[in-house]
């Protein structure tokens, strides 16, 4: 029996299902099984989430299509590219043979059809898991998902389960069993991302990843994307470092445990995860000059502080932090002149490229007022500015959650200033961006280890 926190995976909830539909277009999913949804403390509806921390949703323009327009796609060999592009060509041949398949539930247009509407929803599922910005939901897909899911109820075809779940009614909990494929998981796994519906749809890709051992690590990174848009940093690293010990060859698995642990103020772990990218990553990779941006970021703020002597050891471990970091940024430089050539815009402004920008362009004034040619004065003072935000990663972010304190708080507009988080009054190491989450940590870890000042 499945518990109260996994949603079947043939179920797309009430709620979910009436912001799912808004968000592509109204369409009812009358036939589809629905399920009571339970408001507890986990229960989230607000979605307006800064865009930011959002995963690369398949409504939007995604990078790729620019080197069509620009186009460059033949001059780049990264094999992300190559995946994204065979994933649009699976998603928009099916799409030809769905438009072929009349719209209905009915008894009589599945049996006709029952072939087809197998076939394309394979394959949309297949695009789908290869990357989920290559497919762009619509009304008739939704529709498919209603067919799809009677031609499974009615058939009970090869590789079909069953679970039973407790749903609630006007007589109370009753036990209802669920028929679902691996398809019918990833049809409703899709809908909910689509339509953003993060919470609902990690507690689907929870069961996936438990059931389907082939989907694990694909799973697993649709699963921190969404745990990312919630801003839930800590779920979100614990999915990406699986997905590493699943695939090591998912570089760029990398390069996003570097951003997460940038955000929450973990200079080693971001420093070590970047590298990584950096050393293995294909030289085309869109998320190249990001990378390279932050290492220089995070060489600068490793740089001693109070060298008085030139020649000291003080000096020289100084004078090295800050040679390798001016190297990352001239760097970045280059990969970001490359990304122009291929996609023809220039990459992101994020925070960490203007930190980089205002560091590395910044020249101090000598005594005269003149701008002097000598970096090094200016790139210290934007080396203890950097210092004070990596100084103490359990200050600077949630203890339970891992949401740092440059994001607004939960239930709080992202256009208002961020609350301050909250420290811990007895041993003021850590910090918590809400009392519920204080109070989970304290039960779950900390009460055993918090010490008086």
């Amino acid at each position: 029996m499945m518990t109260d926190t996994q949603i079947p995976p043939a179920v797309v909830n009430d709620d979910a299902l009436a912001e799912v539909t808004a968000a592509v277009g109204e369409v009812s999913l009358k036939d589809a099984k629905v399920s009571k949804h339970v408001h507890d403390e986990n229960c989230n509806h607000d979605h307006d989430h800064e865009q930011s921390n959002k995963p690369s949703g398949p409504q939007g323009r995604n990078d790729f299509d620019l080197l069509e327009i620009n186009g460059t796609k033949d001059q780049t060999t990264d094999p992300l590219v190559k995946t994204y592009f065979e994933a649009k060509e699976i998603f928009s041949k099916a799409m030809e043979r769905l438009n072929e398949i009349p719209e209905g539930t009915d008894t009589e247009l599945i049996e006709k059809h029952k072939d087809d509407i197998v076939s394309v929803t394979r394959d949309l599922m297949q695009a789908f898991s290869m990357d989920e910005k290559a497919c762009t939901m619509n009304q008739r897909i939704l529709k498919l998902a209603e067919q799809y899911e009677t031609y499974v109820q009615k058939h009970n075809p090869e590789g079909t389960s069953t679970s039973t779940v407790e749903s609630e009614s006007e007589q109370g909990v009753e036990q209802q069993a669920i028929i679902y494929t691996k398809d019918s998981v990833v049809f409703v796994i899709w809908i909910l991302y689509s339509g953003q519906q993060f919470a609902h749809c990690v507690q689907t890709l929870g069961f996936a990843i438990t059931e389907f051992d082939a989907l694990r690590p694909r799973m697993l990174e649709l699963r921190a994307s969404c745990h990312m848009a919630l801003r839930n940093y800590k779920a979100c690293v614990q999915d990406l470092e699986e997905v590493l010990m699943l695939k090591p060859e998912l570089i760029e698995t990398h390069s996003l445990l570097g951003n997460v642990y940038y955000a929450t103020h973990q200079a080693q772990d971001a420093t070590h995860h970047f590298k990584t990218f950096v050393d293995t990553t294909h030289p085309d990779s869109r998320m190249l000059p990001n990378a390279y941006y932050a290492l220089a970021n995070l060489s600068l703020q490793s740089a001693p502080s109070g060298a008085t002597k030139k020649k000291s050891n003080q000096a020289l471990r100084q004078g090295a932090a800050l040679k390798e970091a001016q190297e990352y940024y001239q760097k970045a430089m280059k990969a970001d002149i490359r990304f122009k050539e291929l996609y023809g815009v220039h990459t992101a402004l994020n925070e960490i490229k203007r930190t980089a920008f205002m560091a590395f362009q910044a020249r101090s004034a000598d005594r005269n007022g003149l701008l002097s040619t000598d970096s090094t004065p200016a790139l210290l003072e934007a080396s203890e500015a950097l210092k004070k935000t990596f100084k103490n990663p359990g200050l600077s972010s949630c203890a339970n959650c891992g949401r740092p304190d440059n994001v607004a708080n939960e239930e709080r507009s992202p256009d208002l200033k961020p609350k301050p988080l909250i420290k811990c009054a007895k041993c003021n190491k850590v910090a918590y961006c809400s009392r519920p989450c204080q109070i989970t940590h304290w039960n779950a870890a900390h009460k055993n280890t918090c010490n008086k000042k």
